[in-house]
C-alpha cells in the first residue's frame, strides 16, 4: 500500500462523516422547522376546572365535535386544576369562549369542546385564560348514585316515611294514598284544568308586548303619584270629607233622589202627552236654527265686535256736557245702489226658506250684474263729484277733509316727556 492510497482511503473517511454529519444537521433543521411550524399561529389555553376526571395530556380538543386540537398539560392546583391546551393554526374563536368536558358515553374516553363556534364578530387572541366560572364540568355518575341512594333512604323507612300514628303508616304512604284519592276519577278536570292553563300561558306569551308596556305605563303612573304624594294625600283628604258629608246628609240624598225620580216621572208624562206639539215646535224651530247656521259668520263677527262697541260708546260718553262725542255711519249707505242690489238676495235676506233660496239661485247672474252696474256708478259718477254727506252717504272711498277729535298733535311743551318733535 502506498502513501497515496492511505491519503486517498483517509479523505474518504472524512468524507463519509462530513455526510454524516451534514445529514444529521439536515435532520435536526427540518424537525425544528416541522415544530416551530406547528406552533406559529397556534392558539394556546389555559382553563380551570373544578376536576378533571378522564382528562389527560393527549385528549382530544374539539369545536362542535371536530378535532381543532390537544391537552398539553394537566396540573392541580389544590381544589382545581388547570388543563393546557393548543388549538391548531387556523382555527378561529370568539371573544368570549368557554370550555366543557364531554362525555360520549360510560367508557369512552372524554374530550374538551369549546364553545360557541366561532360565527362572526371579535375573535379571541392567540393567549387565552379561562376561569373557572368559564368552565363546566359534567356531573359523575358516582355522585348521581350517591344522591340517588340518600334519596332513597330520606324517603324510606328510616327517614320521611318512618310509621307512625295509630295506622303504623309512614307519612310518604299517607300522601300517595291521599293523593291518589284526590285524584280519582278527577282524570278528566284535571287534564281540562292543564289545557286551559296551557291556554292562558299562551294568551299571556301572545299579550306579552301589551303586559309590558301596560307594566311600564303602570310605572309611570306610580312615578306621577310619588312625585305628588302632597296633592295626592290632600285629594284623599277632602275625598274623605266629602264622603263623610255625604254619609251624614244620605237621608236628605235620598229624599231628594226620590223627588227627583217623581218630576223625571213627570216629565217623562209631560213629554208624552205633548209629543206631536213638541215635536212640531221643534220642527218650526229648524228655519231658525238654519238661519242661524246660514249667518254663523256674521253672528261671529257680532260678537267679536260687541264689547269693543260697547266699550267705545261707555268711552265717547262726555259727563261734563251730557253729550255722546260719536259720529253715526251706516256702511250700507256708503253704497246704496249696492244694498239695493242685496236686498234683492232673498236666500241671504230669508235664510232657511227654500222658495228664498231658489229664488236667489235663478236671479244670480242678475244679481251679480247688478252689483257690478252699482259699483261702476259708484266709483265713476256719484263719488268724485258729490261732498261728504251725513251718515257716510255716498262716501266709500272719500278722505275726511277735517281730522277727527284726538287725531292732530297739535304743539306740545318742549319741556314735557316727548315734547321734542
Amino acid at each position: 500500500m502506498t502513501a497515496s492510497d492511505g491519503k486517498s482511503a483517509l479523505l474518504s473517511k472524512r468524507n463519509i462523516v462530513y455526510i454524516a454529519l451534514g445529514v444529521i444537521l439536515a435532520l435536526i433543521l427540518a424537525g425544528g422547522g416541522w415544530w416551530a411550524s406547528t406552533l406559529i399561529g397556534t392558539t394556546k389555553i389555559r382553563a380551570t376546572f373544578a376536576s378533571t376526571v378522564g382528562i389527560y395530556e393527549g385528549s382530544d380538543v374539539r369545536v362542535l365535535g371536530v378535532d381543532v386540537g390537544k391537552v398539553t398539560k394537566v396540573e392541580p392546583q389544590g381544589e382545581t386544576v388547570e388543563v393546557q391546551m393548543r388549538v391548531n393554526r387556523g382555527v378561529k374563536l370568539p371573544e368570549n369562549v368557554g370550555a366543557v368536558q364531554i362525555i360520549p358515553s360510560i367508557v369512552a374516553d372524554r374530550y374538551v369542546q369549546l364553545t360557541p363556534a366561532y360565527s362572526g364578530g371579535p375573535e379571541a387572541g392567540s393567549d387565552i385564560t379561562l376561569t373557572e366560572k368559564q368552565t363546566k364540568v359534567p356531573v359523575e355518575i358516582d355522585a348521581i348514585y350517591k344522591n340517588l341512594q340518600k334519596l332513597s333512604k330520606s324517603l324510606g323507612s328510616e327517614g320521611a316515611n318512618k310509621p307512625g300514628g295509630p295506622e303504623k303508616k309512614g307519612a310518604v304512604n299517607e300522601f300517595v294514598d291521599t293523593f291518589a284519592k284526590n285524584l280519582d276519577g278527577n282524570g278528566e278536570k284535571l287534564g281540562a284544568a292543564m289545557a286551559n292553563l296551557s291556554k292562558a300561558a299562551n294568551t299571556l306569551s301572545d299579550g306579552r308586548g301589551n303586559l309590558s308596556d301596560t307594566i311600564k305605563n303602570l310605572d309611570v303612573f306610580v312615578g306621577a303619584l310619588r312625585e305628588n304624594d302632597a296633592q295626592v294625600r290632600q285629594f284623599n283628604t277632602q275625598m274623605a270629607s266629602f264622603n263623610t258629608f255625604l254619609a251624614d246628609e244620605r237621608k236628605q240624598l235620598g229624599a231628594a233622589l226620590e223627588s227627583l225620580s217623581y218630576a223625571l216621572g213627570d216629565v217623562a208624562g209631560f213629554i208624552s202627552d205633548n209629543n206631536q206639539r213638541l215635536g212640531d215646535a221643534i220642527r218650526d224651530l229648524l228655519p231658525t236654527g238654519q238661519a242661524l247656521l246660514d249667518n254663523k259668520d256674521h253672528l261671529l263677527e257680532i260678537f267679536t265686535v260687541l264689547p269693543l262697541a260697547i266699550s267705545n260708546l261707555i268711552n265717547s260718553y262726555d259727563a261734563e256736557s251730557g253729550t255722546v262725542a260719536m259720529r253715526l255711519n251706516l256702511t250700507d249707505l256708503q253704497d246704496p245702489l249696492g244694498a239695493q242690489c242685496r236686498f234683492l238676495d232673498l236666500g241671504n235676506l230669508l235664510p232657511g226658506n227654500p222658495l228664498a233660496k231658489d229664488f236667489s239661485k235663478k236671479m244670480r247672474p242678475v244679481l251679480d250684474n247688478c252689483k257690478g252696474v252699482a259699483k261702476q256708478i259708484t266709483d265713476g259718477v256719484l263719488e268724485p263729484t258729490l261732498p261728504i254727506l251725513p251718515f257716510g252717504l255716498l262716501s266709500g272711498k272719500k278722505q275726511q277733509k277735517h281730522p277727527a277729535p284726538g287725531t292732530n298733535p297739535g304743539n306740545p311743551d318742549k319741556r314735557l316727556p316727548g315734547g321734542q318733535r
